[in-house]
């Protein structure tokens, strides 16, 4: 397995650094369909002291930070997939936390983390010896992530997504934003991405909405305003 990528969903990856809140996800796939996948997530100040502000009042003597418990659950659930194994997960700072682990089917892993139902976020389609790989995310799929990523679905987080905004435009969410949470807010969404970076057993020979990084390497950008608003579907594709 090649395991030489860079790291949302896939070679995934969360650029290092404090200047935005990014998450890079990175998947390598290799012939078969198992694969390796990491997660970076990087987080501002910022943003961290936002989700404390929004975190629960709990009893307990210094509880665990929100996006700590968030990170601990997901890992917890890629434990519970069948198609999971070698699942490691590091805290580098604190705001920096690294996920890895090895899958037997990427299909079948998304199918385990949205409660083992078939989802339709990520497919891939074998024609003759060429393969597909699609991603799409609109208003009505957008439930299926939230399954696939539970922190989505917390309470302290969904007010401020896709389902409780729809209609809304981006002038006015930062409106919101700027309102419910400080003036720095509008800013830092607007540095903030989401990047995919998938690596394929074969060259890619064709794509949509991706930037090509090699001859079996892409990466796709999505910036986090486009999902916490689903004004329009996300779409991106790859063959190889």
């Amino acid at each position: 397995m090649n395991r030489t990528i860079k790291l949302f969903l896939l070679s995934l990856i969360i650029i290092l650094s404090l200047s935005s809140c990014v998450m890079q996800q990175g998947i390598s796939l290799s012939r078969g369909g198992s694969g390796w996948a990491t997660t970076d997530l990087s987080v501002t100040p910022f943003f961290a002291t936002v989700l404390e502000d929004f975190q629960p009042f709990s009893e307990e003597e210094n509880p665990k930070p929100l996006l700590d418990s968030s990170i601990e659950n997901f890992t917890k659930e890629l434990s519970k997939a069948s198609s999971t194994s070698y699942i490691s997960s590091l805290k580098l700072n604190d705001y920096t936390y690294f996920i890895d682990f090895t899958f037997s089917s990427l299909t079948q892993l998304l199918k385990d983390l949205n409660n083992r139902e078939e989802q339709s976020i990520v497919t891939i389609k074998r024609t003759g010896n060429r393969e597909r790989l699609d991603f799409f995310l609109d208003i009505n799929n957008y439930p299926e992530l939230t399954r696939i990523v539970p922190f989505l679905a917390d309470e302290n987080f969904e007010t401020f997504g896709p389902l409780y905004n729809e209609g809304m435009s981006e002038d006015e969410y930062y409106e919101m934003i700027s309102y419910i949470l400080d003036e720095k807010g509008p800013q830092e969404i607007r540095e903030s991405i989401i990047s995919l970076q998938l690596t394929t057993p074969s060259t890619i020979i064709s794509q949509e909405g991706g930037i090509i990084e090699g001859n079996n390497v892409i990466r796709f950008d999505i910036p986090l305003i486009d999902i916490l608003l689903l004004s329009e579907p996300i779409t991106f594709y790859a063959v190889w």
